[in-house]
């Protein structure tokens, strides 16, 4: 049986006309819907911006970074003083076992290369910062928090862990190469704030005294020379509004001015932490590694530095803020 011609037949350049300009007219309509929408909703806004301008402005402020600057720092200044308390030396177990272990099979010398203590030290921070995921959730006991254990656990791992259990991770790498290492515990001052965050100072014979490390963040803080701080130097010069700034790769260390405005948050962050920095006597007493057999102490050397020094395994610094 025969199909007739017709049932093959193209439509008329003019019929696809057509329908090109109804789909080109639906597109023009969605257009100036959305056009409208977004002008009523303009509108709108401004009329509720001008009734209810107060509390908008109330409310941005209180988001606002500067507030939260100068509340924090409101804590900080009135924390400004420590108790008294008592001085103490703690000695290096840097013949340990365990650290030639570390040496050898991360290859850590050759991770730190040559320089001071400091460029060796910012070497071995950024090459585990970035294997080591995130997660405040893990904790890790006492008798697990030694860098064998969490390197092996956690370094390339998809499993995070704590800024506590990479602070250990940095001490004893340090303390591997010779490199005087300690932890530090930052705490706000508030009972409704549970969080802390655990950094590392390591003694620097070039500058000759301690810089702080912050191996969880990769970074460090300098002040407006550029010179690396401490953590009682980055306290007061925040207590006192001299400058200093965090410090990542990412920064210019030759624009400081722009390097403090892109870490507002970890500004902001440690204004908050600062206000109390501690040590628990447990981590000591639990110690892993020998502290009564080491060689040598070291006696902290800087009027901005309380006069102890804490070594291996989990230790810091004990300071009380007065308030």
């Amino acid at each position: 049986m025969r199909l007739r011609r017709e049932n093959y037949r193209i439509p008329h350049w003019g019929i696809l006309k057509s329908i090109g300009y109804n789909l080109e007219m639906k597109k023009i309509k969605i257009f100036c819907i959305i056009i409208s929408v977004l002008l009523v909703s303009s509108i709108g806004l401004n009329i509720w911006q001008l009734f209810c301008s107060e509390d908008l402005q109330t409310l941005n402020w209180l988001q606002s970074a500067e507030f939260v600057n100068d509340t924090t720092l409101g804590i900080l200044v009135n924390s400004e003083e420590f108790r008294d308390g008592e001085d103490i030396t703690i000695t290096y177990d840097l013949e340990n076992d365990e650290y030639s272990r570390l040496r050898e099979k991360y290859k850590l010398d050759k991770i730190a290369g040559d320089g001071s203590e400091f460029s060796r030290t910012k070497k071995l921070m950024r090459e585990f910062s970035g294997r080591l995921r995130h997660s405040s959730s893990v904790a890790v006991s006492d008798e697990n928090m030694n860098a064998e254990y969490l390197l092996e656990n956690y370094l390339d791992s998809k499993e995070g862990t704590y800024c506590r259990a990479k602070a250990q991770i940095l001490n004893e790498v340090c303390l591997s190469l010779g490199i005087y290492s300690r932890k530090l515990w930052i705490i706000p001052l508030s009972v409704y704030d549970t969080e802390c965050h655990v950094v590392n100072e390591i003694w620097d014979s070039q500058y000759n005294k301690w810089i702080m490390l912050d191996i969880s963040n990769n970074l460090y803080w300098v002040d407006e020379k550029a010179e690396s701080l401490s953590m009682l130097e980055v306290r007061d010069k925040i207590i006192n509004k001299e400058f200093c700034t965090p410090v990542t790769d990412d920064d210019d260390l030759n624009d400081l001015e722009k390097t403090r405005r892109n870490n507002d948050y970890y500004y902001t962050y440690y204004v908050k932490l600062l206000p109390h920095t501690m040590h628990g006597r447990r981590y000591r007493d639990h110690s892993k590694l020998s502290l009564k057999s080491s060689s040598k102490s070291i006696p902290a050397k800087s009027s901005s530095d309380i006069s102890c020094t804490f070594s291996s395994a989990d230790s810091a610094i004990i300071f009380t803020s007065s308030s």
